[in-house]
């Protein structure tokens, strides 16, 4: 076999166990966290927990009615309260992480990194 052809076949199988799936129920790379706000301003669904990879990029994504900021504990990341808004970041500390309203302290997802 060529140079050529067996670094075609390495970065083909490189890119294939890339893409393989998991069973862990982890939120992978490509998915996103989606915090819905009501009219009223409540979570819909309520609070949850999520899990994400270490290493993992999260998109989380907020949308619909909220007046307060989102905060993302640990990373101390905020998403501002103009509207739908998205915050994307490396899961790159592992532990379990509160997302709440900064303001009113109102709990919204445990984040896992693992």
């Amino acid at each position: 076999m060529s140079r050529g052809r067996l670094i075609a076949v390495a970065a083909l199988g490189a890119l294939v166990a890339a893409c393989g799936g998991s069973d862990s129920g982890a939120v992978s790379a490509e998915d996103e966290i989606i915090l819905e706000f009501d009219d009223d301003g409540g979570l819909v669904g309520g609070v949850r927990r999520e899990s994400v990879d270490l290493g993992s990029k999260v998109t989380m994504i907020v949308e619909g009615s909220t007046d307060e900021q989102v905060h993302v504990h640990g990373y101390d990341l905020y998403i501002e309260p103009e509207g739908p808004a998205a915050l994307e970041f490396d899961a790159l500390i592992p532990g379990r992480f509160e997302v709440e309203l900064e303001q009113s302290g109102q709990f919204l997802i445990e984040l896992t990194v693992s």
